[in-house]
């Protein structure tokens, strides 16, 4: 509802056949809630630029906590002046209070003038329903004459409790200045934030990355006073008609070098669209760890720096899940001694297995071949199939049994591998499946290859 709707005599919830009697030039589109939450939650970032906390309230409100932020603005009455202002200019009507209670500033918006909230008596000329009470508690307390908060006041808690409940004698505390439910932000404020006002908007690549390289010298200041390296970092760019671009990356190693964080950042901004300019810019490390000041050695090489610059780039450019690095899986199956993971998480503490029985890859897929042996669990004399080629050389065999706990090992067989070499210098990993005494014969494949 807004001011011109009210001015007919519309109202929430009413008929649609009375509300085109009322208003005849009445246009009326599909309801699309999901869409609506999603177009008040970007408003809700949107309004960071006035306060880190900021959450969705009820299907049509928005609810900030300006705790240290007010002097900003030039006072409280100043922040209600730019926060109206602002709106104003994105063409939508709103009615913003301000108090010591959320509660109360609810209340105060949706009941009552709006503005600063001058003392918690102003609030007893408005309805129960200002109280947030379940349906039946506000038509109960109606009938009994109750109307208004003030009405409620000198009436004993004790009573109120048992006839409608502790909610009500709970919400009547808070207006007195009892403590609030935790409040939720939308966004997690992080103490590690650099933000960039315009007053003119910025509608260029060449002036983000401007803002980007000002933004990542200022963040790598406060993180290097800390002792800190950012792992995650996100960049918020509020448009000029409301809406809010989010870029997020991560980096492999901790990292507080403004040119190679500016850098990743330019690589996500090729085709981003900026409407009608960004008017404010926000760079915020949302994960940190300590990252102490290091002195190299010199003439040391600096490998583990230089990669984990290459994965950053490689991740910035193809996506975080295009980029991978093995890491060791405590199990003696071959195929599962191994996982891939995203390069830039921070590996997992293990220790890779090395055997000169065993490859250092594997082959994407098994070779299937026939094998002939002289003794039927000797190694093999010839392979035929997918690899040709005559045992000049082998050892073995390792042999490693499924395992049992897995639901998909139970009616796996035995495998014996072997390290064979063929006349022409190859040298493979082979394996043969099953046992002679079995009802089903065994079967050989090539599982990697040692050169």
């Amino acid at each position: 509802m807004n001011a011109a709707a009210e001015a007919r005599r519309l109202a929430p919830g009413l008929l649609l056949t009375d509300a085109r009697a009322a208003c005849p030039a009445l246009r009326v589109l599909p309801a699309e809630p999901e869409a609506d939450a999603r177009a008040l939650e970007s408003l809700a970032l949107w309004c960071t630029r006035w306060s880190p906390k900021v959450a969705v309230d009820g299907p049509d409100g928005l609810v900030l906590d300006v705790t240290g932020c007010a002097h900003l603005w030039g006072g409280e009455e100043g922040l209600l002046a730019a926060l109206a202002e602002a709106f104003a200019k994105l063409g939508l009507e709103q009615r913003a209070a301000l108090a010591d209670r959320r509660l109360a500033a609810r209340a105060w918006a949706r009941f009552g003038p709006g503005g600063i909230l001058p003392s918690p008596r102003a609030l007893d000329p408005l309805p129960v329903e200002a109280l947030e009470l379940e349906a039946e508690t506000s038509a109960a307390l109606r009938r009994l004459g109750l109307r208004t908060i003030g009405a409620l006041r000198p009436l004993p808690r004790a009573a109120l409790a048992r006839r409608f409940g502790l909610d009500l004698v709970m919400r009547l505390a808070i207006l007195d200045g009892a403590e609030e439910p935790p409040f939720t932000p939308l966004v997690e404020p992080t103490p590690f934030s650099a933000r960039l006002a315009r007053a003119e908007p910025i509608a260029t690549s060449a002036g983000i990355e401007a803002a980007c390289a000002r933004l990542a010298r200022d963040l790598c200041r406060m993180l290097e006073r800390a002792g800190r390296g950012a792992r995650r970092l996100v960049l918020g760019l509020h448009r000029v008609d409301g809406q809010v671009a989010r870029l997020e990356l991560g980096t492999a190693r901790p990292s507080r070098d403004p040119e190679h964080l500016c850098r990743l950042f330019r690589h996500r901004l090729d085709g981003l669209d900026l409407g009608f300019g960004i008017e404010l810019a926000i760079l915020e490390a949302v994960e940190t760890v300590e990252y102490p000041a290091e002195q190299p050695e010199l003439g040391a090489p600096a490998d583990a720096t230089a990669t984990a610059v290459l994965i950053d780039r490689l991740a910035a450019r193809l996506g975080a899940e295009r980029v991978l690095r093995p890491e060791p899986v405590a199990s003696h199956v071959p195929e599962r001694a191994v996982r891939w993971c995203p390069a830039g998480v921070e590996p997992r503490p293990g220790a890779w297995v090395a055997s000169p029985l065993r490859p250092l890859r594997l082959s994407e897929r098994p070779l299937a071949v026939r094998a002939l042996a002289v003794v039927p669990d000797g190694p093999p004399l010839r392979l035929d199939g997918a690899v040709v080629g005559r045992v000049v050389a082998a050892s073995g065999p390792e042999r490693i049994l499924p395992e049992w706990w897995r639901p998909a090992d139970r009616e796996a067989r035995p495998r014996d591998f072997f390290r064979v070499r063929l006349e022409d210098g190859r040298e493979l990993w082979c394996a043969r499946t099953g046992l002679w005494e079995e009802a089903a014969p065994p079967a050989w494949q090539v599982l990697g290859s040692f050169c």
